[in-house]
């Protein structure tokens, strides 16, 4: 009878560590923006470079929203959703969020299509990039566009395009 009960008492014990660890990772998962979950197998963000890659990947699959969900700095953002809901008096405030958002997406991927030659950059950045570090700032350089930075946030264990152009 006590071999049963050791048994059950860590079968119990084991249920409960594992019950533990898949909270903790949840608890580590990004949060939800815009209707968009956070996909770090498809556009990770532990490092630059991975960001970096992360962007030029939503570029080409033309996914501008979920770049500005989650792989632009989340406040650059949710400035321009603020002042574009004011556009939209009726409804709740989600919805009227969410069509802000749409709005920013929709001016973003035109500002892309109007000047290529910015996507093009990226690629190259994605590609070839040096990247140097410095207090949860990063700044890409490429030796082929010496007129032109990236520069990326660190926000947790992520990486973030941030709206500097140089």
């Amino acid at each position: 009878m006590s071999r049963l009960v050791r048994c059950i008492t860590t079968l119990a014990f084991v249920i409960l560590c594992a019950a533990s660890s898949a909270q903790d990772e949840v608890k580590k998962k990004a949060p939800r923006r815009f209707g968009f979950d956070a996909d770090d197998i498809t556009f990770p963000q532990q490092t630059p470079k991975e960001a970096m890659n992360s962007i030029a990947k939503a570029l080409e699959r033309k996914k501008v929203d979920y770049l500005l969900a989650h792989l632009a700095d989340a406040i650059y953002v949710d400035y321009w959703v603020d002042q574009y809901k004011d556009d939209f008096p009726l409804g709740k405030e989600e919805g009227k969020r969410l069509l802000a958002f749409d709005r920013l997406a929709r001016e973003t991927t035109l500002y892309f299509q109007n000047d290529p030659l910015i996507v093009k950059d990226l690629r190259t950045f994605a590609k070839l990039a040096e990247w140097k570090e410095d207090e949860g700032i990063a700044v890409g350089t490429v030796e082929t566009i010496p007129a032109r930075k990236v520069f990326l946030k660190k926000i947790g264990d992520r990486w973030f395009l941030q709206n500097k152009q140089q």
